[in-house]
C-alpha cells in the first residue's frame, strides 16, 4: 500500500477514534447497567434487611406481651388483691418491653402495677381494634398513668393489659419512609408515616406495591402476619447511605471508558498496520494473481506469463514493494508461494481460452530453496492437466549459490521444473553460478531496456549478455519493454522473448486468454 497521505491518516484516525469512542460508550453503558444491577440488588436487600429488622423488634415485643399476659391470665386471681397486685410487679419486673400491667374486674381497669389499686375503676375507651386471637389493641392512646399527658400502645388479652414500650424497638426516624400497619378485619396505623397506607390491602394488592426493580415493598411479620411494614425507602438517606459506593460506581465507568477506548483504539490501528494486514490477507488467502504475458519478439504472439501477486482489503491495495518485506519478516514465504501458486493453475487451468503447453511462470524467495520444503511442488505437477511449462524464478542472491539451494535445483529440475534468473544483470550472478545453476532463462533486468535509446553504458552491455546466453545455451527474456523500437532493437540482437507494457499490463486470467487469441488470430 502506497504511503497514506496526511488527509488519509487523519481521516483513518478520526474514524478508529470515533469507532473506539462508540465502543467505549457501549462498554460503559454495559457495565453501569450490571453495575446498577448488582448495586440495586445490594441496596433493596440492605432495604429489606432493615425493614426485617423493624418487624422482628415488633415482633419481639409483641411476643413479650403476649407471654406476660397469658402467664398473668393463667392464675387464679379474679379481683385486684394484694397478691395478685404483688404477682403482677414481679411479672412486670421479668418482662423486657412492658412498661405498665393493668388488671380488669367487670371490663373496667381495677388496678395497676404503678397506679396500685384505683378508687374508681377506670372504663377504657373502644379498642382501636381487635386481632383475630380477640387481643384488643390501643394505639397511641393517652395513660392514665401520666394524667393522660402521655400516649402509647395497649394491648388487652383476657382479664390484663400491657402497655408495650414500642419506642425503645421502633424509635425515631428523621425520615419517615415506612409505615407499620395491622392489616386484619379492619385496617389501621399503628406507627411511622401514616400516609403510605391508608386502607386495607388484599394479599394481591400487596403484592402489587413491591415491585422488583423499586424501592418500595411490603412486608409481613410471619408470626404476627397481619402486622405489615410498608416502606418507601428515602432517596435522599439511600444517597447518604451509598455515598461511597456511588463514588466507586463512577470511577468504575470513567475507567471503564479509558480501558475500552484504549484497548479498541489500539485494536483498530494494528488492524489496519502493514504487518496486521499482511498476516490476515496470507491466513485468510487474500492475495490474488494477476498475469502479465511475455512474447515471441519473432512472432509477436504470446506464448506464456508471469504470475504477479497482488492485494487488497477492506482498507485498500497494498503493492508488492510493502507486502514482500513483510511476508519475509514473518517467515511466511512457503506459504505465500503455495497460496500463489494454487490460485494461479486453478484460474488458468479452468480458463478454456489459456492454451495447452503455456509457459507460466512463478517468482519464488530465493531463501526458500535452502530448506527442504522447497522440494515439496509435486502438488503443482498434479495440478497442471494442461501440461503448462512451469518456470520457476529467482533473483540473483548470494542463498542460490549454497550447496543446498544447487542440490534443490536440480531436483526441481529433473521433476520438468524449468529455471530462470529474474533481473539478471544487477545482482550476484556470475558466469561460474550460472553454469552450475543449469537454468533454462536469463531474464534482461528493465533497468537495461529502458536505457537502449540513450546508448548509455548500462544498454552497452546487453550485447555481452547474449554473448553469455548463447555460451550457456539459454533462452533471454527482455523485461520493461514499453515500445516499438526498444522491441526492434531487442530482436536485432536475437533476444528471443520480452515482456512488458509494451505487449500488456499485469492483467486477469480472462484478459490474458484474450491477449493469447488476439495474438494467434491476427498472425
Amino acid at each position: 500500500m502506497e504511503t497514506m497521505n496526511k488527509s488519509d491518516q487523519k481521516r483513518y484516525f478520526l474514524a478508529d477514534n470515533l469507532k473506539a469512542i462508540g465502543v467505549s460508550l457501549l462498554s460503559v453503558a454495559l457495565v453501569t447497567l450490571i453495575l446498577a444491577i448488582v448495586m440495586f440488588v445490594f441496596i433493596k436487600e440492605q432495604e429489606e434487611s432493615r425493614a426485617k429488622e423493624i418487624l422482628d423488634n415488633v415482633r419481639l415485643v409483641f411476643r413479650d406481651a403476649e407471654i406476660t399476659l397469658d402467664y398473668l391470665n393463667a392464675l387464679p386471681y379474679q379481683s385486684c388483691e394484694l397478691d395478685n397486685l404483688a404477682e403482677m410487679r414481679k411479672t412486670l419486673f421479668r418482662s423486657r418491653f412492658v412498661k405498665e400491667i393493668g388488671f380488669y374486674e367487670n371490663n373496667k381497669l381495677k388496678c395497676s402495677t404503678y397506679l396500685g389499686i384505683l378508687d374508681t375503676p377506670f372504663k377504657e375507651v373502644e379498642p382501636d381494634f381487635y386481632t383475630q386471637l380477640g387481643d384488643a389493641f390501643w394505639i397511641n392512646t393517652p395513660l392514665q398513668l401520666f394524667d393522660k399527658q402521655a400516649t402509647g400502645t395497649i394491648v388487652q388479652r383476657g382479664r390484663y393489659n400491657a402497655v408495650l414500650d414500642m419506642d425503645s424497638v421502633i424509635g425515631y426516624s428523621y425520615t419517615q419512609d415506612w409505615q407499620l400497619f395491622y392489616n386484619g378485619d379492619q385496617f389501621y396505623h399503628i406507627a411511622g408515616n401514616p400516609g403510605l397506607v391508608d386502607t386495607r390491602l388484599s394479599r394481591d394488592e400487596m403484592n402489587a406495591r413491591t415491585g422488583y426493580f423499586s424501592l418500595q415493598f411490603i412486608l409481613c411479620d410471619e408470626r404476627y402476619n397481619n402486622t405489615c411494614l410498608k416502606v418507601k425507602s428515602d432517596h435522599g438517606r439511600v444517597l447518604d447511605l451509598h455515598s461511597g459506593k456511588i463514588v466507586l460506581f463512577v470511577f468504575a465507568m470513567l475507567m471503564t471508558a479509558a480501558l475500552t477506548h484504549m484497548v479498541m483504539f489500539n485494536y483498530l490501528r494494528r488492524r489496519r498496520s502493514l504487518e496486521s494486514r499482511v498476516s490476515k490477507g496470507l491466513k485468510e488467502h487474500k492475495f490474488y494473481s494477476l498475469y502479465q504475458p511475455f512474447v515471441d519478439l519473432d512472432t509477436g504472439k504470446v506464448i506464456g506469463c508471469e504470475v504477479l501477486s497482488r492485494f487488497e482489503d477492506e482498507f485498500g491495495p497494498i503493492y508488492p514493494d510493502e507486502f514482500i518485506p513483510q511476508v519475509k519478516e514473518q517467515d511466511m514465504t512457503w506459504e505465500f508461494t503455495i497460496d500463489m501458486i494454487t490460485t494461479a493453475m486453478k484460474e488458468l487451468n479452468e480458463n478454456p481460452n489459456i492454451p495447452e503447453g503455456f509457459k507460466v511462470s512463478f517468482n519464488l524467495f530465493p531463501f526458500d530453496f535452502t530448506r527442504e520444503d522447497c522440494l515439496d511442488l509435486d502438488f503443482v505437477l498434479e495440478m497442471n492437466v494442461k501440461n503448462f511449462k512451469l518456470v520457476l524464478e529467482i533473483t540473483e542472491d548470494e542463498q542460490i549459490a549454497t550447496h543446498s539451494a544447487v542440490k534443490h535445483i536440480k531436483s526441481l529440475k529433473s521433476k520438468g521444473f524449468l529455471f530462470a534468473i529474474d533481473d539478471f544483470g544487477v545482482g550476484y550472478s556470475n558466469l561460474s553460478q550460472l553454469k552450475t545453476l543449469n537454468c533454462d532463462y536469463l531474464k534482461i533486468d528493465r533497468s537495461f531496456v529502458m536505457d537502449m535509446e540513450d546508448n548509455s553504458i548500462r544498454s552497452s552491455l546487453i550485447p555481452h549478455i547474449v554473448s553469455i546466453a548463447e555460451g550457456l545455451n539459454v533462452d533471454l527474456i527482455a523485461e520493461g519493454v514499453e515500445n516499438i523500437d526498444q522491441c526492434n532493437e531487442l530482436k536485432s540482437l536475437t533476444i528471443g522473448f520480452g515482456q512488458g507494457w509494451l505487449f500488456g499490463k499485469p492483467q486477469s486470467a480472462d484478459s490474458l486468454a484474450k491477449s493469447v487469441q488476439d495474438t494467434h488470430n491476427t498472425l
